[in-house]
């Protein structure tokens, strides 16, 4: 992927893309409660947010080492924003409550995890 850093990280973790969706929009307020995150538009604001629509693998030596950074990243599903470096979009993001998903198959077994996941720009 041109342009990106060599290492993508979320909240200091380093995570496999292997795509970025990426689009802009009119910046938005957020409230945060629980588990649920509201976006107020607010008319004449100026500046634009990104949204990111990221997919990747969770990869790991072992079997375990798999299945501890899966969990490392189901973590991050708690609408607390976080630093997220990729080299084009960096800034503060939180994850989109509820968009984590998970791609288990029997190809890869244990030794691999698709995933996907939105964050929107904080």
């Amino acid at each position: 992927m041109v342009g990106y850093n060599d290492t993508v990280t979320f909240n200091g973790i380093s995570l496999y893309v292997t795509s970025v969706g990426a689009s802009r929009r009119q910046k938005t307020i957020k409230q945060i409660m629980g588990k649920t995150v509201t976006q107020t538009e607010i008319l004449g604001l100026s500046t634009q947010q990104w949204e990111l629509e990221i997919s990747g693998k969770i990869l790991g030596a072992t079997v375990t080492l798999v299945a501890t950074n899966r969990a490392v990243l189901e973590a991050l599903d708690n609408t607390t924003p976080y630093a997220y470096t990729d080299g084009i979009h960096d800034g503060t993001y939180i994850m989109v409550p509820g968009s984590l998903r998970f791609n288990d198959n029997g190809e890869t077994g244990n030794t691999s995890f698709e995933y996907s996941f939105s964050l929107i720009e904080q």
